[in-house]
């Protein structure tokens, strides 16, 4: 099995922006509409870093962002990573195998959005099981999640849905952890098992141009819920 493995970027369901993406896929009309065909699970999209948790092969407990493994110290944005490790760390190493690894989000640091009430600084969102090459649904995810004492990415909508219907619900619906609008939303199309496919819907007036902003500021924390 290949070693390292970086989650791969999620396209657009659509594009809201007033200028071109940069990097991003957007989805062809009839991806979206294969999204969309069926019952879908839509989540709260939040606006952290992207972190990997996965097991050494001598059963250490590895931490990934960016394409690569984080490394002591933890500085930054990662500085309360230890202190987050001496908590869950043990169980995680217990409950984890070599074939699967934890994609969460990493809030503890303010980006864009400030967030006042987090369950926990890192979120999960994704499972990928190396062996089938794929992503876990959410319900397997949320058994696994239980079972390891992490919180999850909230659920904000499962059913049938719309484009349009999406686009007024991010324009309108706050955030679950913060006063004020989220970020947008991840959109999901799920077999029993097996995430099928998957698209996320950002703010219009929320751009990846902000991500670069916030590490020129005095580093800000976000809070958890008291």
């Amino acid at each position: 099995m290949k070693d390292f493995f970086r989650f791969p970027h999620t396209p657009h369901l659509v594009w809201l922006g007033d200028d071109a993406p940069r990097d991003d896929k957007v989805l062809s009309p009839n991806d979206v509409k294969s999204l969309l065909a069926g019952e879908v699970v839509v989540e709260e999209k939040m606006d952290g870093a992207n972190v990997g948790l996965s097991l050494a092969p001598d059963g250490s407990l590895r931490i990934q962002n960016r394409g690569q493994y984080l490394v002591d110290p933890h500085v930054g944005q990662f500085a309360r990573m230890p202190a987050w490790l001496a908590l869950h760390g043990d169980l995680l190493c217990s409950k984890l195998t070599s074939s699967i690894i934890l994609f969460g989000e990493w809030c503890a640091a303010r980006h864009s959005l400030d967030y006042v009430a987090l369950p926990d600084w890192f979120l999960l969102f994704d499972v990928y099981d190396r062996k089938a090459d794929r992503f876990w649904s959410s319900p397997r995810r949320n058994v696994l999640a239980t079972e390891m004492g992490l919180a999850t990415v909230p659920r904000v909508f499962n059913g049938r849905t719309t484009v349009n219907e999406l686009n007024h619900f991010v324009a309108t619906t706050p955030s679950r952890y913060r006063k004020g609008a989220l970020e947008g939303v991840v959109v999901r199309r799920e077999s029993l098992e097996w995430c099928e496919a998957r698209a996320k819907l950002v703010r219009r007036d929320f751009t990846q141009a902000i991500d670069i902003h916030w590490r020129k500021r005095v580093l800000e924390w976000n809070r958890l819920k008291v």
